[in-house]
């Protein structure tokens, strides 16, 4: 409906006497009030956002779920191709999912639990890693490997074999830029870091105050931490061969942590600043090293909120290793094949496996999840959190650990089958309520996935892809819960 001219809206004017305007009729009455108030532009309506019309149809503002509506994001921020492979919530508000779409590194950013996001990207070569700063602030390293042979499968817990690094450039954005600036060389280089690579193939560089950046290289055979401020040039310093600790070239914590092994122990110390002296290290209280421990925590965290990043130490006997700006822990998890971790701030959720309850040959395991305290308690599941279907099919797992309990997010696919569902516990991963369907079909076409779940301080958002109804384009959408998991619509 078209706004009506401000004058036309307001009451006759004084001047306009009962006699005139009886002997004018309306469509005069509006031309004559439409020349008093000039050439008004008129008022564009309000835009109309769609809402999907059935379940499981999205529009580009909307998607219709079985738990509710998601909420669609600007195309332009990321493609559905984009593989979201590390989730940083960094406050209460604000999250950061860090991932590849296709030769490209992307940075999506939320900073109101997941009503609104923006996002940076960044040409990536073969090898790129992010820095995370504890106010959010980035620092994006990436270069080229050295071309190698195909490596051998690596042993029994420890992570895949990769091609020395050979070189790197650097990207940087503080906690409020919108963009990435760069790049710009950071080793080698032929004053300071000449001949300088990362020989295991892992590294994560460390965001530091004031727009710092550490990074732990080897040259000729030596542990070289190398720094650079603002927009100086690189230096390094070399680690004193004396110390007898293998320092890990991949921070842990916000602000950012250099962890090592030393013998028997893993041991921790702040990562220095800029032309910095290396601090003394602490032990980490019942953490042992085992002849896997290094190559594992090479291979980064595996979940980080606020100030904690967490790895889980593989083996007959997992561990969990939590470091953060101030403070360190390890404790044993539930045994378990499953490699991936979820966390929040004062708990994880590890995947473990037990036989099916409903199978009468009792051959067939299931998954179960644990949700373990950082005080080293853990959960004793009475219920399963999904149900399991009985034909051959992949499936993959996501959760997070509420202040209530779980939240967990199944993805399952035979053939051309597909299924997301919803699994949750309120009483701290004692039990687990009946299993709900976020959406299932039989066909490619409407295909709903799941990209990410993030727990902030009071709120599980998950980020899922689905087809846009009447297009042959994907779109990315936010569903979020305030209750734990319980109910979900638009952040």
């Amino acid at each position: 409906m078209t706004t009506r001219p401000a004058f036309a809206a307001a009451s006759t004017p004084t001047w306009w006497s009962d006699g005139v305007a009886a002997r004018v009729g309306a469509g005069a009455l509006a031309l004559l009030a439409g020349l008093a108030s000039g050439c008004q532009k008129k008022e564009a309506p309000p835009e109309q956002k769609s809402l999907p019309t059935s379940l499981g149809s999205a529009s580009n503002d909307f998607l219709a779920t079985a738990l509710g509506n998601g909420l669609g994001l600007r195309a332009e921020l990321a493609s559905t191709s984009s593989a979201w492979e590390r989730v940083v919530v960094y406050g209460e508000d604000s999250a950061l999912l860090l991932g590849r779409d296709g030769g490209d590194v992307v940075a999506l950013r939320t900073r109101d639990r997941g009503r609104t996001w923006t996002s940076m990207r960044a040409p990536a070569k073969a090898w790129a890693e992010w820095g995370v700063g504890a106010d959010g602030s980035l620092v994006l390293m990436t270069g080229n490997r050295d071309k190698a042979v195909k490596p051998p499968p690596p042993p029994k817990y420890l992570p895949p074999r990769l091609a020395p690094i050979a070189d790197g450039e650097l990207w940087s954005a503080d906690a409020g830029a919108t963009a990435l600036s760069g790049p710009r060389p950071f080793f080698p280089d032929d004053t300071t870091l000449k001949g300088a690579k990362i020989p295991s193939g892992y590294a994560q560089p460390a965001r530091l105050e004031g727009d710092g950046v550490g990074l732990l290289l080897e040259m000729k055979g030596a542990q070289v931490i190398a720094s650079a401020l603002a927009d100086a040039a690189p230096s390094g310093t070399p680690v004193d061969r004396s110390m007898r600790e293998k320092l890990v070239p991949v921070a842990y914590g916000h602000p950012p942590q250099l962890v090592a092994i030393a013998g028997a122990a893993i041991t921790v110390r702040p990562w220095p600043r800029h032309q910095d002296v290396l601090r003394p290290s602490s032990a980490v209280p019942g953490a042992l090293a085992t002849v896997n421990s290094w190559a594992q925590l090479a291979a980064g965290p595996q979940c980080e909120w606020g100030s904690w990043s967490f790895r889980r130490l593989a083996g007959p006997q997992p561990r969990l290793l939590g470091i953060s700006g101030d403070r360190a822990l390890a404790m044993p998890l539930p045994a378990s094949e499953s490699e991936w971790l979820g966390c929040g701030p004062d708990a994880v959720v590890t995947e473990t496996a037990i036989v099916d309850p409903t199978d009468p040959q009792k051959r067939r395991r299931v998954p179960q999840l644990v949700r373990c305290g950082l005080d080293g308690k853990c959960s004793e599941p009475q219920s399963q959190p999904f149900t399991i279907w009985p034909e051959a099919h992949e499936r993959t797992l996501k959760a997070v650990a509420t202040s209530a309990g779980v939240v967990a997010v199944m993805s399952a696919r035979a053939g051309e089958r597909w299924g997301l569902t919803l699994g949750q516990s309120s009483d701290r991963g004692a039990t687990f309520s009946a299993p709900r369907t976020i959406g299932e079909g039989t066909t490619d076409r409407g295909r709903i996935e799941l990209g990410a779940l993030v727990r902030f301080s009071k709120r599980v958002v998950m980020l899922l892809s689905a087809d846009v109804t009447g297009t042959s384009r994907r779109g990315w959408y936010v569903l979020a819960s305030d209750d734990d998991g319980t109910t979900w619509g638009p952040p």
